[in-house]
C-alpha cells in the first residue's frame, strides 16, 4: 500500500482508525493462512461455522467494512 492508497480509503469515509483495522485484519488473515498452509492445517468444522456467523451476523452492521470502490459488497 501507498499513501495514495490511504487516501482513497480516506475519500471513501473511513476515518484512520478504521483505515488501521482493515490493515490489522488483513495482516493478520494473511498471516494465518500461510501459518496454516505451511503447517498443512485444516479448519475445523465448528471453527469455520463460528467465522461464517461473525461475517454474516455482527460484522455485516459495519458498514464501513463492506466498501470496496464506493460500494457496499
Amino acid at each position: 500500500m501507498r499513501e495514495s492508497d490511504v487516501d482513497g480509503l480516506r475519500s471513501l469515509g473511513l476515518t484512520d482508525e478504521q483505515v488501521l483495522s482493515v490493515v490489522g485484519i488483513t495482516c493478520l488473515f494473511n498471516f494465518m493462512n500461510r501459518l496454516a498452509d505451511g503447517l498443512g492445517v485444516d479448519i475445523e468444522a465448528e471453527r469455520q461455522r463460528s467465522m461464517d456467523g461473525w461475517v454474516t451476523g455482527p460484522a455485516r452492521e459495519l458498514d464501513w467494512l463492506w466498501v470496496f470502490k464506493g460500494q457496499r459488497v
